[in-house]
């Protein structure tokens, strides 16, 4: 080689080009034993044709060398990708350019495995391409995560059915993309079921609601619906249904398929449901609307005596005299101070850590006593009414926050529940922070819970935008109820979130249950792994509480460690609790 020195041409030495040619040679090869060592990679002609692979290629693939050289590509392809996938692909890399994507593949043994993959075009001296060289990274293991935590988000654990929030989504879109098309929506409700519950126990319900939601799906069209939106209660959409004779007919299909006996703990029942039917335009162009008025016509249903489907009209108004007489009389409740503040302990396992508490909203109605939320849930419904009881409860803690302070009650902190009204308002913010300047509290005395649900819809931006505004000031966020709405790992990810409440629901069975365990142990690892710390709610009993130990959970809250108390008996409930945590009685 020759190197221009002040515009005179000088031959480089011979020894040093052929230096030169060594030292590159040596850094290629040390280039392709790294790429080997920390990549899948694998070159073929333009037609597919496998030319090499490496050594973890076929470890990863469960082909040897010499089944996969010679072999098309398509030799692992899945099945999980459609046509126009593929086609993309092709395309970018035909035109000499690099492609970089997520690819499903099939193992030899069947199994499925993803890959992170990055396709270079190599071309010859005249410029054509001939082979294609293909690195790739696997990422099953994400991708398994990914999955686990979408039908944690999205599937009822108990029955494979979508959820309330995966059946929200769905009724959505179908709105909106309907068209000219009419559906029937309805909700199903199984008759007496709280004392099935109660005379044959837990699992005998559970299997109840599995053998009715398999018997209730055989009976659907293909592009029909069913969820289970929590409880015994669930919701169906009926496609392709414009007339009342239609309806008619697919809904005595379910019941025909529901008349069978049915077998539990060696006793032969009947699965008796009441469904409540309204119909798309006519009861309501969106989801809240069309529920609402389901809901109406499921409560005639029941009232007209059960197992008996009633369709929604306008004649069915008295439901929403009742709610609004509800609603009126929990106002005046609210006006008149007749909210208290009941608190439930939040436990740590292991010693070392102040106790918590959850700030838990009581009605103590001047006639029926003390009443759980779960009785006036109706009038929850009215979002002004939830933020005005919110901010009841918030003044309620603050000032029982500082009484404790004042007597030396070491709390670790106070979780106060907040709905989609606080945050529109702004007002809730606001009082939490004014709150931190006057002195009132530090910032680490309160636990802000949000549920999963306010991240989603319109005013999703609003509640991140809050949260953040909480997070700066030095407030504690926690995911409420986990695993009963829509949470995503990028929530988990990108906002906040410093507690993740697993919601009761995967705690009941967590002892017989092993879906509910892997359920419940993934999000533990996943949440650790991610910097949170974990409560599981709902933990009634020492064996669900030593398990939730050996998995590594941080909190409990439930009878096990306290039922929720008035003011005056917490101070002593945090001295008997707060001594050696949770595992001193285990």
């Amino acid at each position: 080689m020759a190197a221009p020195v002040h515009g005179v041409l000088i031959a480089e030495p011979a020894n040093d080009a052929s230096a030169r040619f060594r030292e590159a040679e040596n850094w290629a090869a040390f280039y392709r034993e790294a790429l080997d060592e920390a990549a899948i990679v694998a070159v073929t002609d333009t037609q597919g044709t496998i030319r090499s692979v490496n050594r973890k290629f076929c470890e990863l693939s469960g082909y040897s060398e010499a089944e996969l050289i010679g072999a098309n590509h398509r030799i692992l392809r899945s099945g999980f990708h459609d046509p126009a996938f593929f086609r993309d692909l092709y395309h970018t890399i035909a035109r000499g350019r690099t492609w970089h994507g997520e690819i499903c593949n099939r193992a030899k043994d069947g199994e499925l495995y993803w890959v992170d993959t990055t396709i270079v075009p190599h071309r010859d001296l005249d410029g054509r391409i001939k082979t294609y060289t293909a690195i790739r990274f696997d990422i099953t293991p994400q991708k398994q995560a990914e999955e686990r935590l979408w039908r944690l988000a999205n599937v009822d654990s108990l029955t494979g059915l979508p959820n309330r929030m995966h059946f929200l989504s769905d009724l959505e879109m179908l709105i909106g993309g309907a068209g000219n098309e009419s559906f029937a929506v309805g909700l199903i409700d199984v008759d007496n079921f709280k004392d099935i519950n109660d005379s044959l126990g837990h699992a005998a319900g559970d299997e109840l609601l599995k053998e009715l939601a398999q018997r209730v799906q055989q009976a659907l069209d293909p592009d029909d619906i069913l969820a289970r939106l929590g409880g015994d209660e669930f919701a169906l959409v009926l496609r392709q249904c414009p007339s009342r004779s239609e309806k008619t007919d697919r809904i005595r299909r379910i019941y025909e398929a529901l008349d069978g006996p049915l077998t539990l703990n060696g006793e032969i029942h009947r699965l008796g449901v009441s469904i409540g039917v309204t119909h798309f335009p006519e009861g309501g162009r969106s989801p809240g609307d069309l529920l609402k008025h389901a809901d109406i016509a499921l409560y005639a249903a029941k009232a007209q005596g059960r197992n008996s489907a009633v369709y929604f009209s306008d004649a069915m108004r008295e439901g929403n005299a009742r709610r609004a007489a509800l609603q009126s009389s929990f106002e005046h409740g609210l006006l008149h101070q007749q909210l208290v503040v009941h608190y439930q302990p939040i436990v740590p396992i292991e010693p070392g850590e102040p106790v918590k508490l959850e700030a838990l909203l009581r009605w103590q109605h001047p006639e029926r006593g003390l009443l759980s939320p779960a009785v006036f849930r109706e009038a929850m419904d009215d979002e002004r009414l939830v933020a005005l009881a919110d901010r009841q409860v918030l003044e309620r803690v603050l000032a029982d926050i500082a009484i404790w302070r004042e007597r030396g009650v070491v709390v670790g902190s106070v979780a106060v529940n907040a709905a989609l009204g606080d945050f529109k308002q702004g007002r809730y913010v606001e009082a939490l922070i004014d709150a931190v300047r006057s002195g009132q509290i530090v910032p680490e005395d309160v636990c802000v819970e949000i549920t999963e649900d306010l991240l989603i819809g319109q005013h999703g931006d609003r509640i991140r935008t809050a949260i953040e505004l909480l997070d700066d000031h030095g407030f504690r966020i926690a995911f409420d109820d986990f695993g009963t709405g829509y949470a995503s790992l990028s929530h988990l990810r990108d906002l906040p979130v410093d507690l993740v409440k697993i919601d009761r629901s995967f705690i009941k069975a967590l002892g017989s249950n092993p879906a509910d365990h892997a359920i419940v142990e993934s999000v533990i690892l996943l949440s650790h792994r991610l910097g949170k710390r974990v409560v599981a709610e709902g933990v009634e009993t020492k064996a669900q509480a030593r398990i939730l130990r050996d998995l590594g959970c941080d909190y409990v809250q439930g009878f096990v460690a306290s039922k929720p108390l008035p003011f005056a008996e917490v101070e002593g409930a945090i001295a008997r609790l707060g001594k050696a945590g949770l595992t001193a009685s285990l």
